[in-house]
């Protein structure tokens, strides 16, 4: 039978005994969806976890390691040399769902708008459908369910902790659910698959008054206006505009009253970029800009600019493999390659610049993308996603 055929009879095979857990996946799925938590807070997360994963015959299950809700399962760690790694993150965000599904988040505040609840759930069926195919593992497979994957770093804390050395990982993949893309179609890129990512912190201090006399205060509102304004200004005058760099600020603290110029004013933003000369440059802009900006409307600024991720560099051997063995299971039209990177942050970064390593998206066709309070999965593609991920532990 040529090699084409056998792979395209284990995709089928794999996709049977993935649907026969569908039922299982859903509620997995929506059990994570109900109770979301933010990083390091994953608690309920790894405890349902954990008991999934123990009920699996021929797991091996790790709590704790490096991150109190770090969860780790192996299969076959009786097989010598390099582990495969699958990765899916935990953690919810801070946004307030509005969604309306009967499942809907039961925290204030909180909701899985990234799609961890999906990948979390995919990741379990996968882990499941490996177990009744372990003899057939040329290599042990680690899934790791990784906690703090939106912007606090948990790859970060694994891999400082020698996550990667203690479980000797060979290779890393990850698969992200992504709306914006065709439904059920693989995307892929070799090199730069998404961007750095940055935090940004201004702090803005001036004297607070009455609105009525502005001319008795230090406004830090106007102040913060003017940084905002200058920062993007900057990022269209002083830097070549055929090199891609963003700055957002999204979330701004201000005073208490509708009628009274405050004290102190905060803004939170966001840069991302493709080239690490471009951060530094724009980074010792922001630093020297914002004070500078203050004192000439008699105020204060501070900076405190933290380094989030650095760029998801897509090992090009592990992307010919995936292309190798993904189009009998996908189809020849079933994956693509990306012809632009993202200019979004992944933290699986700090796998991806220690180890071979494969980050992809799958697509799921629908309206509201990624931090949308209305952002949902399709259910329906649970199967296959797992599917995908038993296939790769088998073939990478």
């Amino acid at each position: 039978m040529p090699e084409n055929s056998k792979l395209s009879a284990l995709g089928a095979r794999l996709l049977s005994d993935a649907e026969n857990i569908s039922e299982e996946m859903q509620d997995w799925r929506r059990d994570f969806h109900q109770f979301p938590e933010l990083a390091f807070e994953e608690n309920i997360t790894a405890s349902k976890i954990i008991k999934v994963l123990e009920s699996i015959e021929g797991m091996e299950v790790v709590s704790g390691f490096a991150i109190p809700t770090a969860v780790i399962g192996i299969l076959r760690s009786d097989l010598p040399g390099p582990a495969i790694m699958l990765r899916s993150c935990m953690d919810a965000i801070a946004v307030e769902e509005e969604t309306g599904l009967p499942f809907s988040s039961c925290m204030p505040g909180l909701m899985h708008g990234c799609g961890h609840d999906a990948h979390m759930a995919s990741l379990l069926g996968a882990a499941k459908v490996l177990s009744l195919h372990r003899d057939k593992l040329k290599k042990r497979v680690v899934l790791l369910f990784q906690p703090a994957g939106e912007g606090r770093g948990g790859a970060r804390t694994l891999v400082e902790n020698r996550f990667l050395e203690t479980f000797n990982i060979g290779s890393a993949a990850s698969l992200h659910w992504w709306s914006e893309l065709p439904y059920g179609e693989l995307f892929l890129r070799r090199g730069v698959l998404t961007a750095l990512s940055d935090k940004i912190h201004i702090d803005i201090r001036g004297t607070a008054g009455h609105a009525a006399e502005p001319h008795m205060t230090v406004d830090p509102v106007t102040i913060a206006s003017h940084i905002v304004i200058a920062i993007q200004t900057m990022l269209t005058r002083e830097i070549d505009p055929r090199e891609p760099v963003v700055v957002s600020f999204g979330h701004i603290e201000a005073g208490f009253a509708y009628n009274v110029i405050p004290e102190q004013v905060n803004i939170w933003g966001t840069l991302r970029a493709f080239s690490p000369k471009t951060r530094d440059f724009v980074q010792g802009r922001i630093e020297s800009m914002a004070p500078a900006i203050a004192k000439a409307f008699r105020g204060l600024a501070s900076v405190e600019y933290t380094r989030n991720y650095g760029l998801v560099d897509n090992d090009s051997e592990m992307v010919d493999k995936i292309l190798a063995a993904g189009i009998p299971f996908f189809g020849e039209d079933g994956i693509k390659m990306l012809e632009r990177p993202l200019l979004s942050g992944e933290d699986f970064s700090f796998f991806s610049s220690c180890v071979p390593s494969v980050f992809m998206l799958m697509g799921t066709g629908l309206e509201y993308g990624l931090h949308h309070p209305r952002y949902d999965i399709p259910e329906s593609m649970l199967s296959f996603s797992a599917a995908w991920e038993a296939y790769m532990g088998l073939t990478l």
